[in-house]
């Protein structure tokens, strides 16, 4: 597991229960991450000298599971939970998260718009590399 993984003790998953949350998990084998938004119904505890591995019981939002998936504390990159959302239906996200690096162009657009040089959409007509 990567230096980045969050640490959740059984308070804090536990305020996770009943909560619709992003979460990106990551595991040695496939260190981008992988991100999935799941609603959080139950918590698996440790048991000392039983079953070492402590999970959360998540339902995809898509909502064809029958039975709940596990997904365990010590794959979670990043998990924040769903405030609300708008009339778009866009999520808003909690907190600051740890996005995946973009490729490709990062060119800042023109802080002035819509004037005789730079229409309202921001382009000037020249090529960004």
């Amino acid at each position: 597991m990567t230096s980045q993984a969050v640490t959740l003790d059984t308070a804090t998953a536990f305020n996770y229960v009943g909560q619709t949350v992003l979460v990106e998990l990551a595991w040695d084998e496939e260190p981008t991450g992988f991100w999935m938004c799941v609603h959080i119904v139950g918590v698996v505890l440790p048991i000392s000298g039983l079953y070492e591995h402590a999970y959360f019981m998540t339902l995809n939002m898509n909502g064809q599971d029958k039975y709940p998936n596990e997904v365990f504390f010590s794959d979670i990159r990043t998990i924040r939970a769903m405030r609300y959302r708008d009339r778009q239906s866009s999520g808003n996200v909690l907190g600051r998260m740890t996005l995946p690096s973009l490729s490709g162009s990062r060119a800042a657009l023109p802080a002035r718009r819509n004037s005789s040089t730079v229409p309202s959409n921001g382009s000037t007509g020249a090529a960004h590399p």
